[in-house]
């Protein structure tokens, strides 16, 4: 998962914060919610979000009324006090009736009527404490659903099926190593007789049309870092004048390997270059004279943003020896080819000199460039197709789609690039 920040994530993760502290609940979850996929750039992002949705579902729903406190009862002791108290008060009063009626008749001892009467004491009422309303809980938050995703598409441009072409950039420079390591054998063969046999072969299928330089090191003198050498000066292809010179290049027991001096050089070869240039880099080994052959590609790119460096490791003894190897080629825009023997060799200097393609969206921004045969994930829009360095062909407005895969499909026809645009394996007319 991609956890990098960019400008434009950080804005929406501070427009999402400040949403929060204006109570702006639904718009701060929107904008958190984009940059939800970044959990290691913004950890907190969830939380935030959870804590909008919970305040959101509770500004919606509201607060409903408590219920009034129950009225006080009084306690059945009193309730019973009371009927005993008024049945008592009635016998009284009866008694009294009665013997002032008999007095009028009958001789009685006149003797005081003493009623000791106890009344029980009635307790304080006490009145009940009403119990604690109780708050109603929140209901818990609803997911909100992630506002919706434009998703990327691909786009490649291929040979259609059953086709092949010989045709590639319209400058080309080659870095050969000659050095020591190149007389080691494999299948009994020098590894340097390999080479040379692989790059006339490759010449041999070169464009007339095609501009062509190459440079070699560690052919001269052993032991000596500055043993780079420019064989052929950039311009068009003199196919047997090139052969020739191939030919000659016979590699120094103890020869250096300076490949960054010599990638250095070779930019110096091709400056006032119009157009895009393709170096390829074939060698053995590791640079072997303190320089750094990563750090200089990048910087020769950075300065010429039309200059891409590929290399092919030839037979390569370490593990680490490659991977820097496969680091220039990264920092300079290309690929990496591996090969271990002389089928493999031929086949990788085909691969690494293949035609290439510029993609350009509606801006004039270059976004990809790449072999044919390769592809790139892109924004659904039209985009500007530019096939062959120096745009032997051109199409103006290439649709990409979202969630689709889109071939631009390219035929030879009476010497001449015909391209057929491909998606979902349906042919657009």
């Amino acid at each position: 998962m991609n956890t990098q920040r960019t400008p434009e994530t950080d804005r929406l993760y501070d427009q999402g914060v400040a949403f929060m502290r204006a109570a702006r609940w639904e718009e701060a979850i929107a904008l958190l919610s984009q940059v939800r996929g970044l959990p290691g750039a913004y950890p907190d992002v969830e939380a935030l979000i959870a804590d909008a949705q919970l305040k959101l579902e509770i500004e919606q729903a509201g607060m409903p009324p408590a219920a009034p406190p129950p009225k006080p009862r009084p306690p059945q002791a009193v309730v019973f006090g009371g009927i005993a108290a008024t049945a008592l008060i009635g016998l009284i009063v009866a008694a009294v009736l009665f013997v002032r009626l008999d007095a009028s008749g009958v001789s009685i001892a006149a003797q005081p009527l003493v009623l000791n009467l106890t009344f029980p004491t009635l307790a304080p009422t006490r009145t009940p404490t009403p119990a604690p309303t109780r708050t109603p809980q929140p209901l818990p938050p609803t997911a909100t659903p992630p506002p919706s995703v434009i998703l990327p598409g691909t786009l490649g441009v291929r040979m259609a099926p059953g086709e092949r072409t010989t045709r590639t950039i319209g400058n080309l420079a080659v870095i050969l190593d000659a050095s020591g390591s190149m007389l080691a054998r494999i299948d009994g063969t020098p590894k340097t007789v390999i080479a040379r046999q692989s790059l006339i072969a490759l010449v041999n299928r070169l464009p007339e049309t095609t501009n062509v330089a190459l440079r070699t090191y560690g052919h001269r003198r052993a032991d000596d870092c500055n043993d780079t050498e420019l064989i052929q000066p950039p311009g068009p292809l003199q196919r047997n004048d090139l052969i020739a010179r191939i030919n000659a290049i016979r590699p120094v027991n103890g020869g250096r390997t300076p490949i960054a001096q010599s990638l250095a050089n070779m930019a110096q070869d091709l400056a006032g270059i119009e157009g895009d240039v393709l170096i390829v880099l074939v060698s053995d080994g590791d640079e072997t004279c303190g320089g750094d052959p990563v750090a200089t590609t990048a910087m020769l790119r950075a300065a010429n943003p039309r200059l891409r460096v590929s290399v092919v490791g030839f037979d390569i003894e370490q593990e680490e020896w490659r991977r820097r190897l496969e680091g220039i080629a990264a920092s300079g825009g290309g690929a990496y080819f591996d090969a271990a023997n002389a089928a493999q060799l031929a086949d990788a200097l085909d691969q690494a000199i293949a035609l290439t393609y510029r993609v350009v969206d509606s801006q004039g921004v270059e976004v990809y460039q790449g072999r044919i045969g390769s592809t790139v994930r892109l924004p659904p829009g039209a985009y500007r197709v530019e096939i062959g360095g120096d745009a032997e062909l051109t199409l103006e407005t290439v649709a990409v789609e979202s969630s689709t895969t889109t071939f631009v499909e390219l035929r030879e026809d009476q010497g001449a690039l015909r391209a057929t645009t491909v998606t979902d394996d349906g042919t657009k007319p």
